[in-house]
């Protein structure tokens, strides 16, 4: 029935979205009743966050092993912003707004229902250490860099459902330039 659940989930909000999709359509989609739904999940926003989560690592998973095939740290760092900013928001209908459309609805006494945020944040870390060269490694510090490259990808997910998609590769070459400290692309 858990399973049922979390493919019913992931379903209707990538298609629909967070606040459009109620327990209720999600319970019929998984063939039960609404009371059964609640006894694996207590809340619309803990579903989400057990259906988002093993998405995101599989998805950061899938754009590492693309990162790690290139030799330069600069192409390296283009195709890590490239998939941040550009392919990842734009996966699954967009299935990475639903996760920022249902905090942006939530109580702010709330507070976030689980680490995935310091996570992403430690992941894309340890990742950018490995691409970054020795004289830039201090760009990493208190993970400062990690933290607004996320708070970035949350403005591309917004502008992708939106379909406000301007040229995130130019972007990437941009930044990637300012943090590699590249003349020719930071110019």
């Amino acid at each position: 029935m858990r399973e049922a659940i979390l493919v019913s989930a992931f379903d209707l909000f990538s298609r629909k979205g967070y606040t459009a999709t109620t327990m209720a359509e999600i319970a019929r989609q998984a063939e039960m009743n609404v009371g059964t739904l609640y006894v694996y999940f207590d809340s619309k926003i803990s579903l989400l966050y057990e259906v988002y989560r093993p998405w995101q690592i599989q998805e950061l998973d899938k754009l590492a092993t693309a990162v790690r095939k290139l030799r330069s740290p600069s192409m390296q760092l283009r195709r890590l912003l490239v998939g941040l900013w550009g392919d990842l928001p734009a996966t699954d209908h967009s299935f990475a707004n639903t996760l920022i459309e249902a905090l942006a609805s939530a109580p702010p006494e709330m507070g976030k229902p689980n680490n995935l945020l310091a996570y992403v944040e430690q992941y894309l870390s340890d990742l950018l250490a490995e691409i970054l060269p020795e004289d830039r490694q201090h760009l990493l510090k208190e993970g400062l860099l990690s933290h607004l490259i996320w708070m970035a990808f949350d403005g591309f997910s917004i502008n992708q459902r939106l379909r406000d998609t301007r040229d995130v590769t130019a972007m990437a070459d941009l930044v990637a330039g300012l943090i590699l400290n590249d003349k020719k692309t930071s110019d």
